[in-house]
């Protein structure tokens, strides 16, 4: 591995440091080589800081319907909102450089707006929140 952490064995590292299955990892691959290949590595940092954000920001609003000490949970929805945004403008960010079928598989699997779409994306917030996990793990290691 890399002094980044960044090479193309690292799902497969995270998921073997997680014990957990990534979601939609080949599409999560696409995003790690275009990023490798066009040293966006700046890019899938940020990328996978906000889905690890968004996660938390989630299991927050989940919980705050039970704990009434949590008063600002208007804050934590327009956060989650601002962040939805970004991190889709962040997935463009990582595949410019990438080939027109892979942009539109983005786009179409991921970035326009349907219920399915939603649900695909969801999965790879939890799957960024687990290459996150891991580069702090990387980090704190070395």
């Amino acid at each position: 591995m890399g002094k980044t952490g960044f090479d193309k064995n690292l799902l497969k590292e995270t998921e073997k440091f997680s014990n957990v299955t990534l979601n939609r990892k080949a599409d999560l691959q696409l995003i790690l080589e275009n990023c490798i290949a066009n040293n966006f590595f700046k890019e899938f940092e940020d990328l996978v800081f906000t889905g690890k954000y968004i996660e938390g920001l989630k299991r927050v609003l989940s919980k705050g319907a039970d704990f009434n000490e949590i008063d600002n949970l208007d804050y934590v929805r327009k956060d989650l909102t601002a962040n939805m945004e970004k991190i889709l403008e962040e997935i463009r960010l990582t595949l410019s450089g990438s080939d027109s079928v892979t942009i539109n598989h983005f786009e179409n699997n991921y970035l326009s707006l349907t219920p399915d779409n939603f649900k695909r994306l969801n999965e790879l917030l939890g799957d960024l929140e687990q290459v996150k996990k891991y580069l702090n793990f990387l980090k704190r290691k070395d």
